[in-house]
């Protein structure tokens, strides 16, 4: 895989209302800028690459909350391939789906974690479902 980094710029969590019963929390990635990197690969070499800047939301309504954190991944292939998806993005914000996946599958991973651990500390709920564990009836109950 090429991805060779991932880096946190901002984060931020409001909690701006109390809870309320039938919140919903949504969120969303968007990556918002690619750029040239120089990479470097060793003490005299570097090789060009590329910084995808993203943005990762989570809403919290009816305007309960939010959560917000920025980064960059940062992503090495070979120079062809380097300049055709910046010159993608730069025509018309495009990104091959593929590399795009990738890239946003890296950061979502990483900001999913972020982000709940952000929740938490400002006493929102997890914007995802998190496992729990129920009892089972008594006609369930191991016997041994």
């Amino acid at each position: 895989m090429p991805i060779v980094g991932f880096n946190l710029e901002k984060t931020q969590a409001e909690r701006s209302k109390k809870l309320q019963k039938g919140m919903k929390a949504t969120h969303n990635i968007t990556i918002t800028s690619i750029n040239n990197e120089d990479i470097e690969m060793g003490k005299n070499s570097k090789k060009l690459g590329l910084k995808f800047s993203f943005e990762f939301n989570v809403d919290y309504q009816p305007e309960v909350g939010k959560i917000l954190i920025g980064g960059s991944v940062l992503y090495l292939d070979d120079e062809k391939t380097v300049k055709e998806i910046l010159n993608g993005w730069k025509k018309n914000r495009h990104v091959n789906p593929e590399i795009a996946a990738q890239i946003l599958n890296t950061a979502i991973v990483r900001c999913t974690i972020k982000a709940l651990n952000m929740a938490q500390e400002v006493n929102l709920p997890p914007h995802m479902p998190i496992p729990t564990v129920t009892p089972r009836g008594k006609e369930q109950d191991y016997i041994g």
